[in-house]
């Protein structure tokens, strides 16, 4: 039978293939590993590989699902190419082998990723992953929550239920530095339609593009910016990935300078009353401000302007108050700050003008130049509903998680980049939960070019879990082996 120990599987797994190569996975934290994805980069210099005859074999050896990508091909052989499996390791470094032949076989089968019909009228690529089935949409550019570009249906298998209600909101999208008043509160998102490119797709790996350009605002130093967020998606794992390029800029916010960063916002909604998610922590400890100033600030100054009578209110500003319920709190924030959006042209560029100074003036004086400053709370878990306008401003940390103690599921984040300020709303008046990678007055945090990694599910040990992706298996492939 086979041998399974630190060296790997030693048998030639199948005669018929005529190359191998061993693939070491070292496990950094020696935690247990469970279908996690790995690439491996390879390259084929001595041998006649057909691109149909890849197969991975674990250290046990039994085959275990994989898909071979990004590769390049001359006379009908392989010269380089990635090869993504899914590796369960539970020593500190387990050997899997890649076997390789120069014959045409068939095309391997394996009950993994499935394509799925699109149910929402912008929706581009629905997945079944085996453990999610999400909606990748392009978005309609409609100045609605409902109409953004991301993942606008996202439901774990195993609950059976979709995060974003009525899928009107969306996973994904970005805001700072351009979603400010100074900018005429352009939201990407909102805003824009993308274009959506397929570079990869098979049982294992998918992988999409979103490109677009970011609508001008009042800002000039924030026109002509382009945008790319790559989606990376694995069958039967929780976890995915995606990188944000967006084009340089530099410009102020909240009174202050900011260079190449970004706020991500993941929005979900239950509907009114509840919230899917209502706890925040961050590994080691939360550190956090809690209020948003600013949010009140700027709702005061549109309570000020819905109340100003007909004759001195602005042309658009009746058929927008038409839209509005009796109580703003229990609206999602992003609809009633449309107010100052040169998109929705309910105030003309002047009067948002005239609008910011004040905003802006008094959300840097309460937020930079009061007590709360220094006001910095320590919690393991925070229940946020129950904090000062059911937001907090947590600091300082690359992996972060929202709970639902009723369920005992949990949205688990790891950043590539550590974030200075992040802003956690759970508002069980209007349904909305946000994850956002913004300080307070949207100054945005998250540097440009930064993968996140996000993963749903009931996990025993949020953070163990969040460890394994920031420590991820790391293979390394040997010389060939001939048979």
């Amino acid at each position: 039978m086979t041998e399974n120990n630190t060296h790997g599987y030693q048998e030639w797994w199948d005669e018929s293939f005529t190359y191998r190569y061993p693939v070491d996975l070292s496990n950094p934290m020696g935690l247990p590993r469970r279908n996690e994805p790995v690439t491996v980069e390879m390259t084929f210099e001595e041998a006649q590989v057909h691109p149909n005859s890849i197969r991975v074999v674990d250290s046990g050896g039994d085959e275990t699902p994989s898909q071979v990508h990004d590769e390049t091909v001359g006379d009908e052989e392989l010269q380089t190419a990635h090869v993504t499996f899914l590796a369960d390791v539970t020593d500190a470094e387990e050997t899997y082998h890649v076997y390789a032949d120069e014959g045409i076989r068939d095309v391997p089968e394996y009950g993994g990723i499935q394509q799925l019909d699109p149910q929402l009228a912008d929706g581009v690529k629905r997945l079944d992953t085996g453990h999610y089935v999400l909606e990748l949409c392009r978005g309609m550019a409609d100045g609605t929550a409902g109409g953004k570009w991301g993942i606008r249906y996202f439901e774990a298998k195993s609950e059976g239920r979709n995060l974003i209600a009525d899928c009107g909101n969306a996973i994904g999208g970005f805001y700072g530095p351009f979603f400010t008043p100074e900018n005429g509160k352009v939201n990407p998102p909102e805003h824009t339609k993308v274009n959506v490119t397929t570079d990869v797709e098979g049982p294992v790996y998918a992988r999409y593009r979103f490109d677009g350009t970011v609508p001008p605002g009042l800002d000039p130093r924030l026109r002509d910016k382009d945008f790319e967020i790559t989606w990376e998606f694995f069958a039967n794992t929780p976890w995915f990935r995606r990188r944000y390029d967006v084009d340089p800029y530099q410009t102020v916010v909240d009174g202050m300078s900011v260079e190449n960063k970004i706020t991500v916002g993941d929005e979900f909604e239950s509907g009114q009353g509840d919230v899917v998610l209502s706890q925040f922590g961050a590994a080691g400890g939360t550190y956090y401000r809690e209020g948003d100033r600013y949010a009140n600030i700027l709702a005061d100054r549109v309570e000020h302007l819905l109340s100003l009578p007909p004759e001195e209110a602005p042309d658009g500003l009746q058929s927008f108050t038409d839209e509005l319920g009796d109580d703003l709190m229990e609206m999602n924030w992003d609809y009633f700050w449309r107010l100052f959006c040169v998109e929705d042209d309910i105030l003309s560029h002047e009067d948002i003008l005239d609008h910011v100074d004040d905003i802006v003036e008094e959300a840097h004086r309460q937020v930079h130049h009061t007590d709360r400053k220094d006001d910095v709370k320590i919690e393991d878990f925070v229940t946020v509903p129950e904090r000062e306008d059911q937001t907090i401003f947590p600091m300082n940390a690359d992996k972060t998680v929202e709970l639902s103690p009723e369920t005992g599921y949990g949205m688990i984040w790891y950043t590539s980049e550590p974030v200075a300020r992040y802003q956690i709303v759970q508002r069980p008046a209007s349904g909305w939960v946000n994850w956002g990678t913004n300080g307070e007055n949207e100054y945005p945090e998250l540097p440009i070019g930064t993968t996140i990694y996000t993963g749903y599910d009931q996990f025993d040990d949020w953070e163990e879990d969040a460890r394994k992706i920031e420590y991820r298996l790391e293979p390394k492939f040997r010389q060939i082996e001939q048979r």
